[in-house]
């Protein structure tokens, strides 16, 4: 149980890293991203079977509300989370250098550059996506941030 509460903690921070970041850099105009009710939409169309779309904007059904997105978002870091726990107990990282969790964090950004942004419509790496979204620029600086929450939460609960 106790491992599930840190990987728990872990995965909020890390996330919420994600997130504060990503915003600040949206507010500064460097990074942009689907929005997040498309990014949610697509996320209920895939679970419904419909991985790839033609294009997720004219596609049918509706946007989901942020709520709901932010339950799917968290879920996913919690998932991601887990990924890299089974990763470290598999490689036997003990101690857990800090590099290996900002590394995972960076490697993640695989997820929306191979497969959420083709299967949006958007093409590999985002390359055919809308240019105000700055795809590419936008996952590599989020996954960046969720690498650092990562490294930082792991380390920190990890001494608590």
């Amino acid at each position: 149980m106790k491992v599930l509460l840190t990987l728990l903690l872990v995965s909020a921070v890390s996330t919420l890293t994600m997130d504060i970041v990503g915003g600040l850099l949206r507010s500064a105009g460097m990074a942009a991203g689907v929005p997040a009710g498309l990014t949610g939409k697509w996320i209920e169309s895939s679970a419904k079977g419909t991985i790839f779309l033609a294009d997720i904007r004219s596609s049918p059904g509706k946007s989901v509300p942020l709520r709901r997105f932010l339950l799917y978002h968290y879920i996913i870091g919690m998932l991601l989370t887990c990924a890299l726990y089974v990763l470290i107990l598999l490689l036997q990282l003990s101690p857990l250098p800090w590099w290996v969790p900002l590394l995972y964090g960076i490697a993640t950004t695989a997820l929306p550059l191979f497969l959420m942004f083709p299967a949006m419509g958007f093409g590999v790496l985002g390359l055919k996506g809308p240019p105000e979204y700055l795809l590419l620029r936008t996952a590599i600086l989020n996954h960046l941030a969720f690498g650092v929450g990562l490294a930082a939460s792991f380390t920190w609960i990890l001494k608590l």
